[in-house]
Protein backbone atom coordinates (compact mmCIF):
# COMPACT_ATOMS: atom_id res chain seq x y z
CA UNK A 1 0.00 0.00 0.00
CA UNK A 2 1.55 3.59 -1.28
CA UNK A 3 -0.80 6.11 1.15
CA UNK A 4 -0.37 9.02 -1.29
CA UNK A 5 3.42 8.81 -1.12
CA UNK A 6 5.61 11.13 -3.45
CA UNK A 7 9.07 10.35 -4.43
CA UNK A 8 11.30 13.16 -5.60
CA UNK A 9 15.24 14.51 -5.13
CA UNK A 10 15.53 15.77 -1.93
CA UNK A 11 16.08 19.89 -1.39
CA UNK A 12 17.44 22.18 1.01
CA UNK A 13 14.32 22.57 3.41
CA UNK A 14 13.74 18.45 3.65
CA UNK A 15 16.82 18.49 5.62
CA UNK A 16 15.82 18.87 8.70
CA UNK A 17 13.39 16.11 8.70
CA UNK A 18 16.02 13.99 7.05
CA UNK A 19 18.53 14.94 10.16
CA UNK A 20 15.39 13.87 12.30
CA UNK A 21 14.70 10.27 10.34
CA UNK A 22 18.32 9.52 10.76
CA UNK A 23 18.77 10.21 14.39
CA UNK A 24 15.97 8.25 14.89
CA UNK A 25 18.07 5.13 13.53
CA UNK A 26 21.32 6.26 15.27
CA UNK A 27 19.21 6.02 18.52
CA UNK A 28 18.22 2.52 17.41
CA UNK A 29 21.44 1.51 15.85
CA UNK A 30 23.72 2.90 19.38
CA UNK A 31 22.09 0.45 21.30
CA UNK A 32 22.94 -2.67 19.14
CA UNK A 33 26.46 -1.22 19.11
CA UNK A 34 27.78 1.46 21.70
CA UNK A 35 31.15 2.17 20.77
CA UNK A 36 30.86 2.19 16.86
CA UNK A 37 27.65 4.45 16.36
CA UNK A 38 28.00 6.08 19.71
CA UNK A 39 26.83 9.52 19.44
CA UNK A 40 28.34 12.70 19.42
CA UNK A 41 26.31 14.84 21.50
CA UNK A 42 24.58 18.44 20.60
CA UNK A 43 27.00 19.01 17.76
CA UNK A 44 26.02 15.50 15.87
CA UNK A 45 22.22 16.93 14.07
CA UNK A 46 24.31 20.12 13.00
CA UNK A 47 26.88 18.12 11.39
CA UNK A 48 24.93 16.28 10.03
CA UNK A 49 22.69 18.96 8.69
CA UNK A 50 26.04 20.59 6.87
CA UNK A 51 26.82 17.15 5.60
CA UNK A 52 23.45 16.84 3.99
CA UNK A 53 23.56 20.21 2.77
CA UNK A 54 26.69 19.57 1.32
CA UNK A 55 25.72 16.47 -0.89
CA UNK A 56 23.02 18.27 -2.55
CA UNK A 57 25.49 20.60 -4.47
CA UNK A 58 27.65 17.07 -5.00
CA UNK A 59 27.17 15.57 -8.35
CA UNK A 60 27.89 12.14 -7.57
CA UNK A 61 25.58 12.14 -4.50
CA UNK A 62 21.80 11.24 -5.30
CA UNK A 63 19.41 11.93 -2.57
CA UNK A 64 15.90 11.06 -2.63
CA UNK A 65 13.20 11.51 -0.20
CA UNK A 66 9.40 9.81 0.48
CA UNK A 67 6.96 11.96 1.60
CA UNK A 68 3.41 11.54 3.08
CA UNK A 69 0.92 14.72 3.25
CA UNK A 70 4.25 16.78 3.30
CA UNK A 71 5.75 14.57 6.30
CA UNK A 72 9.18 12.88 5.46
CA UNK A 73 8.65 9.02 5.76
CA UNK A 74 11.71 7.88 3.98
CA UNK A 75 14.63 8.63 2.18
CA UNK A 76 17.79 7.84 1.09
CA UNK A 77 21.34 8.63 0.04
CA UNK A 78 24.06 6.68 -2.69
CA UNK A 79 27.06 7.81 -4.34
CA UNK A 80 28.49 6.91 -7.15
CA UNK A 81 31.96 5.40 -7.02
CA UNK A 82 34.85 3.60 -9.36
CA UNK A 83 35.07 0.02 -7.94
CA UNK A 84 38.98 -0.32 -6.67
CA UNK A 85 41.42 -1.33 -9.25
CA UNK A 86 41.02 -4.82 -9.09
CA UNK A 87 37.53 -5.30 -9.06
CA UNK A 88 35.85 -4.81 -12.36
CA UNK A 89 32.00 -4.80 -11.72
CA UNK A 90 31.37 -3.56 -15.23
CA UNK A 91 30.75 0.33 -14.12
CA UNK A 92 30.44 2.44 -11.40
CA UNK A 93 28.88 0.85 -7.89
CA UNK A 94 26.29 2.70 -6.24
CA UNK A 95 26.95 3.18 -2.63
CA UNK A 96 24.11 3.34 -0.46
CA UNK A 97 25.50 3.72 3.35
CA UNK A 98 21.80 6.84 4.65
CA UNK A 99 19.03 4.78 3.62
CA UNK A 100 16.05 5.48 6.43
CA UNK A 101 11.89 4.65 6.35
CA UNK A 102 9.94 5.76 9.55
CA UNK A 103 8.43 2.87 10.53
CA UNK A 104 10.39 -0.53 10.06
CA UNK A 105 6.69 -1.49 7.85
CA UNK A 106 7.62 0.68 5.53
CA UNK A 107 10.79 -1.64 3.91
CA UNK A 108 8.70 -3.29 1.47
CA UNK A 109 6.98 -0.52 -0.33
CA UNK A 110 8.68 2.70 0.56
CA UNK A 111 12.49 1.16 1.23
CA UNK A 112 11.63 -0.51 -2.13
CA UNK A 113 10.46 2.65 -4.24
CA UNK A 114 13.45 4.73 -2.96
CA UNK A 115 16.24 1.83 -4.26
CA UNK A 116 13.82 1.33 -7.93
CA UNK A 117 13.90 4.96 -8.12
CA UNK A 118 17.34 5.61 -7.32
CA UNK A 119 18.67 2.71 -9.36
CA UNK A 120 17.14 4.06 -12.45
CA UNK A 121 19.13 7.43 -11.82
CA UNK A 122 22.32 5.71 -11.13
CA UNK A 123 22.29 3.31 -14.42
CA UNK A 124 21.92 6.47 -16.18
CA UNK A 125 24.95 7.76 -14.70
CA UNK A 126 26.62 5.03 -15.28
CA UNK A 127 26.22 2.38 -12.39
CA UNK A 128 26.50 -1.41 -12.84
CA UNK A 129 25.79 -2.09 -8.88
CA UNK A 130 24.44 -1.43 -5.44
CA UNK A 131 26.12 -2.00 -2.50
CA UNK A 132 23.83 -0.81 0.60
CA UNK A 133 24.79 -0.59 4.47
CA UNK A 134 23.29 -1.64 6.82
CA UNK A 135 23.71 -2.68 10.66
CA UNK A 136 23.80 -6.26 11.48
CA UNK A 137 20.95 -5.98 14.44
CA UNK A 138 18.78 -4.01 11.78
CA UNK A 139 16.82 -7.16 10.91
CA UNK A 140 13.95 -5.76 9.72
CA UNK A 141 16.13 -3.77 6.88
CA UNK A 142 18.04 -6.68 6.34
CA UNK A 143 14.60 -8.98 5.63
CA UNK A 144 14.19 -6.20 3.38
CA UNK A 145 17.37 -6.55 1.44
CA UNK A 146 17.72 -10.52 1.29
CA UNK A 147 14.06 -10.04 -0.33
CA UNK A 148 15.19 -7.48 -2.52
CA UNK A 149 17.34 -10.10 -3.95
CA UNK A 150 20.63 -7.97 -2.37
CA UNK A 151 23.73 -10.04 -0.95
CA UNK A 152 26.18 -10.16 1.89
CA UNK A 153 29.15 -9.70 0.21
CA UNK A 154 30.89 -8.24 3.27
CA UNK A 155 30.83 -7.74 6.79
CA UNK A 156 32.60 -5.43 9.24
CA UNK A 157 33.47 -6.57 13.13
CA UNK A 158 34.32 -3.96 15.57
CA UNK A 159 35.82 -4.16 19.12
CA UNK A 160 37.45 -1.71 21.13
CA UNK A 161 41.50 -1.44 21.11
CA UNK A 162 42.62 -1.79 24.80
Amino acid sequence: MTRNLTYRKAMLNDIPSLVSLSYQKRQFYEKAQPQFWKHAGDCAEKAQTKWFEELLTCDEHIMLTAEQNNIAVGFIIGKLVAAPGVYNPGGLTLMIDDFCVANESDWPTVGARLIDEIKLIAKEKGAAQIVVVTGAHDEPKRDFLKNYNLSIASEWHVGGIE
